[in-house]
């Protein structure tokens, strides 16, 4: 499982009661945990679908969308694992699988976190790689994102591949009756080295991204600084460093709770079957804060949502197309214009977006 002491609390008790509950009705609280990581799954996988369509519609434009929508998979299919997969296990009242198919299925599960985890560190590098790398960035080819993209997934297999077929190993599986997962020998889980090798995967997790997001903060207040020396650059200047800086803080925050999520579940959520569901849903949180972010922070996207509601509205086309020929443009006159006109013109605004 993903984290390093994921069920410290739970073990294997009240495990003589199941056969009693799995031949019960559902109850009250059966229904409500079903139903409530059923609701939240179906709502946000939905929501961040849209959100990954439209990143991908844009990518040739806006550069940081493919490293985005590349981490979108990974936490659509995240949230479906730790919301409708469990919603279903508890709503059933069964496991949906053999026995025999429990390490299988684990091999899916930790594939699909460790992919998610080395998305945080790609985007990170984007992150930093468009303040620091403004127009080498903005050319990057799609080939060369997606290529890094693709690297995660792929060092996400050969990472399970390497580590599920060692003794020390540990299955973790879904249990109905306790409301999310619980490991097959908790004990060997905790000495054998297993809890120790997440807890080092995912502190490497943490401090690789903080240190691209440290440094590219650093750059931007620098670039801030040096642009208030002289009066006349003043307004172009900060300006985009302030939308910089914006466009960054939607990443960070996911870095945090991300974070926040591995501190809550490792000093631990409590014991019996409503510890374990939080868990479920502190995983499934995780991903779930990006669509919202990403609705919060990019104003294309947002534009797009309203486009789904309002009927009559103003065409993008000009929007994408002003972008392009930015790209095409020297940073010089682009300064130089906003400079004659005394105010950043649209172009200002719409290039600030191809670092996200």
């Amino acid at each position: 499982m993903p984290s390093g002491s994921l069920e410290v609390q739970f073990g294997i008790r009240g495990m003589t009661n199941f056969s009693s509950w799995q031949e019960d009705p559902l109850r009250p609280d059966d229904m409500i945990a079903g139903f409530v990581l059923l609701f939240l799954g179906i709502v946000f996988i939905l929501l961040y679908s849209l959100v990954a369509y439209f990143m991908y519609s844009h990518d040739k434009d806006i550069v940081g969308f493919r490293f985005l929508f590349s981490a979108s998979i990974a936490d659509i299919l995240l949230l479906f694992n730790y919301t409708i997969w469990p919603a279903f296990t508890i709503l059933f009242k069964s496991e949906l699988i053999t026995t025999d198919m429990r390490h299988w299925v684990q091999m899916y599960l930790d594939w699909v976190w460790f992919s998610m985890c080395y998305h945080y560190m790609v985007i990170a590098w984007s992150r930093f790689a468009a303040i620091r790398y403004p127009s080498s960035f903005r050319i990057q080819s799609r080939t060369f994102s997606y290529t890094l993209c693709l690297a995660c997934y792929v060092a996400a297999m050969i990472q399970v591949l390497c580590t599920h077929f060692q003794e020390w190993y540990v299955t973790f599986y879904y249990e109905p009756s306790h409301y999310g997962m619980l490991s097959e020998d908790f004990e060997k889980y905790l000495n054998e080295g297993q809890s120790l090798f997440f807890a080092t995967f995912h502190f490497l997790m943490i401090i690789i991204p903080a240190f691209f997001y440290g440094t590219a903060l650093f750059l931007l207040l620098k670039q801030r600084k040096n642009g208030l020396i002289g009066q006349t650059f003043t307004k172009p200047v900060s300006t985009q460093s302030r939308t910089e800086a914006r466009l960054i803080i939607p990443c960070i925050f996911n870095s945090i709770v991300f974070i926040i999520g591995q501190i809550v579940i490792t000093i631990g959520t409590g014991e019996g079957k409503w510890a374990t569901w939080t868990v479920m849903l502190l995983f499934s949180m995780n991903s779930a804060v990006n669509p919202v972010l990403l609705l919060m922070f990019s104003n294309i996207i947002r534009e797009k949502f309203k486009q789904l509601f309002i009927k009559h509205k103003p065409p993008l086309s000009r929007l994408y197309s002003t972008v392009r020929a930015r790209k095409e443009t020297s940073s010089t006159r682009c300064v130089m214009d906003n400079i004659s006109s005394g105010e950043p013109s649209n172009d200002d605004r719409i290039i600030d977006h191809s670092y996200l």
